[in-house]
């Protein structure tokens, strides 16, 4: 677990029970033996430590490693990394001295009558030991694959039976420590059904208690991994779209140093545009569009014709940079690869959305035959619109042109 972690977490790797004590150590800078040996002592002390530790148990979250790099990422699911982290055994003399002063001192206190009752106690101790066991499988249970089919589930689920079998015993150890606690009252018989009623909630609340904050915790991180992983997908693709671009058109020019400069200047302001603040912010939507054309025609000697229809010179919102985006590297795709000197654009907002369509009379391709290296039409066009809550259409065959049609709603 790194040290720079802001929150306390629980790594498992390192745990001897739940990873409270692993965990706070790490946080603190204190050793693990340490925080051991202090809750052992609170815990003998009328279950003092005992309520703490499952308290920090049930607040803390499971340790998580940080992401890694895409290249190490891709590296992972390839194979040519080992990720398995190896799993550390808590030392068995370090464990059962630490087992014996527990055991020591509950002894003592409970003799010199500073303790709780022996009836709480066990109960109290059952209670205790059920959850440790319904949250140790809750920790240690994997997570449903939604890919997995129903059936494949079941199979992995049946192969963990002794994590089931651990849970089942917990849940009896639970069970008991409420019927303990129901005969040590004396109530009528309405009294004694409320109180059976009220207890059992609470056990059933605390021992699901951790798998919800796991989904809970699971959901909200996956969030969190959709939003990085959709910033990098829009970093990549406006690099392809800017950079890269440029870079190509700077190695078709290298004999002419001064449209390689323009070009290496136009680049630079576009680049910084786009990471501290860019313009099409304040621009309509059909000055952004018009804008991108006329850019397209500068750098690749095309003419692009842009026909608008509607109130196309209204701010779309959120989606108008990644339609202008896209728009344009439809038209760049076009004017590389359509081999043509013109471009159709068709632009406007009506029926509650916008469209777009690029339209050339050129060469024309098989979409469904696009490599999976190249990452203009599926990355830069389709994927961009799609998670800005549009769609891409492409009508395109070998010899007989390509339309490509973008559509966001308003």
């Amino acid at each position: 677990m790194t040290e720079t972690s802001v929150r306390s977490s629980r790594p498992l790797d390192e745990a001897w029970v739940g990873g409270v004590c692993a965990g706070l150590a790490a946080q603190l800078g204190v050793p693990a033996v340490a925080l051991r040996a202090l809750f052992v002592v609170a815990g003998a002390f009328r279950l003092v430590g005992v309520a703490l530790y499952l308290a920090l148990w049930l607040t803390m979250p499971r340790w998580r490693p940080d992401a890694n790099a895409p290249g190490l990422a891709a590296a992972d699911r390839a194979g040519l990394r080992s990720t398995e982290q190896p799993r550390r055994l808590a030392d068995a003399g370090l464990a059962l001295a630490l087992g014996l002063l527990g055991v020591g001192l509950l002894w003592l206190i409970q003799r010199q009558d500073w303790g709780l009752p022996s009836s709480t106690l066990i109960a109290g101790g059952l209670a205790a030991l059920g959850l440790a066991a319904v949250w140790w499988v809750t920790d240690h249970f994997p997570a449903r694959n939604r890919r997995l089919p129903m059936r494949e589930w079941l199979g992995t689920l049946l192969r963990q039976w002794t994590h089931i079998l651990i849970a089942g015993l917990g849940l009896v150890f639970v069970g008991a420590a409420v019927a303990l606690v129901i005969l040590q009252v004396a109530a009528d018989e309405p009294t004694r059904i409320a109180l059976v009623v009220a207890l059992s909630v609470l056990a059933f609340v605390l021992a699901v208690a951790p798998a919800w904050l796991r989904v809970r915790r699971e959901l909200a991180q996956a969030r969190n991994d959709r939003l990085v992983a959709d910033a990098r997908a829009d970093m990549a693709a406006h690099l392809h779209d800017s950079v890269l671009q440029t870079l190509a058109l700077i190695q078709q020019a290298a004999e002419d140093p001064k449209q390689v400069s323009a070009l290496a200047r136009g680049q630079e302001r576009e680049l910084r545009s786009y990471l501290y603040g860019e313009q099409l912010d304040e621009a309509s939507f059909g000055e952004a569009l018009t804008e991108a054309c006329a850019d397209v025609e500068q750098r690749f000697g095309v003419e692009v014709d842009v026909v608008r229809v509607g109130d196309a010179n209204v701010r779309l919102g959120a989606g108008q940079d990644a339609l202008v985006a896209a728009a344009r590297e439809a038209m760049v795709n076009a004017a590389k690869h359509a081999g043509v000197d013109r471009l159709d654009v068709y632009a406007e907002i009506a029926g509650g959305q916008v469209s777009v369509y690029v339209r050339d009379r050129g060469a024309g391709f098989d979409p469904a035959a696009i490599p999976t290296d190249r990452h203009g039409v599926r990355d830069s066009i389709t994927e961009r619109v799609q998670r800005a809550g549009g769609k891409v259409i492409i009508r395109s065959a070998p010899g007989e042109g390509t339309e490509i049609r973008l559509e966001m709603p308003l």
